[in-house]
């Protein structure tokens, strides 16, 4: 055995020396891939009509957003603490293309250049690096479209919840009530005694009618708490005891975990209803006829959000729902649908005639014989009312497709990769990228900052797995 002796550093006296700093950061970290990839020259073009031509000179603003992107790539706590990290950090330097020995700039020159100069842009800075980071994506066929994953998670709101009052506000139509009541009306022509000629001219005249309809109709009102620190975020209630306001931000991604849409709603607003925003956004800005599955959870299960997705040649992946059947309970597939007569036929082969007429939100109702009900020997299973009476949707037929699909293998296969693809997203980004929590008021400030959270996502991603 070889015997050694301790050493003990005494305090040194540090020397100048010359360093180049481009020869300390590794070869293989993500920023170089980063920094050879990514052209920051678009930052000039959308600012350039900010400057003047002449005057004191001001700091680079590719600097200045690259600081914000290191924010989230290495999941500082805030700004203020990105720029005192800079002043000694020799890897944010190299990135910002700063020497060891050169000032850096305040925090507070990031946050009076965008509040005097970058939110007066006709496209928000921070959104526009999302979209091109998609298009260096894109350039490199990173996309997979075979699938995309859609779901939300919450980001709790800069806001003090015990701070807050209770408002009204009016209840709008829902977003495709105009092609409810389209189809409502049409389906009602096909109980009427009326020649091919006639048909049409109702068919004309309801369709001209519907085109009138003023969209932006208020149906009523409701209550909601609403923060004295940021009017724009939702409560939203985690459990009985705990609660919180809070933004939902609805993200589309890809087989590839790429985040393909992101869109900031209130906590209070559901997903269903925050949905279209996200799948006209994915409309607008890819290639559906690439998309085969489009995958969701329970919450996307609607009638509407079926034919949606089906009408235009994507196979939904959705689970079933269990919402709102009771235990030991009949549940409403136990009733057989007969097509053809438009019945419902129950476990005791009892029909169900449907009274004739659709509601506002666009179901009928199906009703049992009283008599029938009473002598029942499933009663106690099937209903506590006098009769058994089933809803069903102008557009039912399209859940009922969706349920089909979820027997097939391939969609089963989908579905369960549903955890490793958006879920994975969500928890990298809690877990890597600060997505737990907002310092900014306000929906629009926060949807830009939390677009800019996943862009920093897509790029690190991209970095990560294209270092040559």
């Amino acid at each position: 055995m070889i015997s050694m002796a301790m050493t003990k550093r005494i305090n040194k006296q540090f020397a100048n020396e010359f360093i180049n700093i481009e020869e300390m950061i590794p070869e293989n970290h993500f920023l170089r891939v980063i920094e050879k990839h990514f052209d920051w020259n678009f930052v000039y073009e959308e600012v350039e009509k900010l400057y003047s031509a002449v005057g004191r000179k001001s700091i680079d603003p590719v600097v200045l957003i690259k600081i914000h992107i290191l924010k989230f790539l290495f999941n500082e706590d805030s700004l203020r603490k990105t720029y005192e990290t800079l002043q000694y950090n020799i890897l944010y330097r190299w990135f910002i293309g700063y020497e060891l020995g050169e000032k850096v700039p305040d925090h507070s020159t990031y946050s009076q250049n965008y509040k005097r100069k970058f939110s007066k842009l006709e496209h928000d800075l921070l959104e526009t690096v999302f979209s091109k980071v998609i298009e260096l994506l894109n350039e490199w066929n990173c996309l997979d479209l075979t699938a995309v994953y859609i779901d939300s998670t919450h980001t709790k709101a800069n806001a003090n919840k015990k701070k807050n009052h209770k408002e009204m506000i009016n209840i709008e139509v829902k977003k495709y009530q105009k092609e409810l009541d389209l189809e409502i009306a049409l389906k009602g022509l096909q109980d009427e005694e009326l020649t091919d000629e006639e048909y049409l001219e109702e068919v004309s005249r309801i369709v001209k009618c519907n085109e009138e309809v003023d969209t932006k109709e208020v149906i009523g009102e409701k209550e909601i708490i609403v923060s004295d620190i940021d009017k724009d975020a939702g409560m939203l209630y985690k459990s009985d005891k705990e609660k919180m306001f809070g933004y939902n931000t609805s993200v589309i991604c890809d087989n590839n975990n790429y985040i393909l849409t992101v869109d900031t709603n209130p906590s209070n607003m559901h997903d269903s209803i925050s949905f279209y925003q996200s799948f006209d956004n994915l409309l607008n800005h890819y290639d559906i006829s690439k998309i085969n599955y489009f995958v969701g959870d329970a919450a996307y299960l609607n009638s509407h959000i079926c034919k949606t997705i089906i009408d235009l040649d994507m196979i939904p992946s959705l689970p079933y729902s269990r919402l709102g059947y009771k235990k030991d309970m009949f549940k409403k597939w136990e009733f057989t649908y007969d097509e053809f007569n438009d019945i419902y036929i129950c476990p005791n082969e009892k029909d169900l005639i449907p009274t004739g007429r659709y509601d506002k939100n666009g179901y009928m109702a199906y009703k049992a014989d009283k008599n029938d009900c009473i002598n029942c020997p499933f009663k106690n299973q099937c209903t506590k009312s006098k009769y058994k009476q089933i809803l069903r949707h102008v557009w039912e037929e399209y859940k009922e497709m969706v349920n089909d699909y979820r027997l097939r293998n391939d969609v089963k296969e989908i579905y369960r990769q549903r955890p490793q693809h958006i879920e994975r997203v969500f928890a990298d980004g809690k877990m890597k990228y600060g997505l737990r929590k907002t310092y900014f008021k306000g929906k629009q400030r926060v949807h830009r900052e939390l677009t800019l959270l996943y862009a920093c996502m897509n790029l690190k991603k991209f970095a990560l797995h294209h270092y040559a």
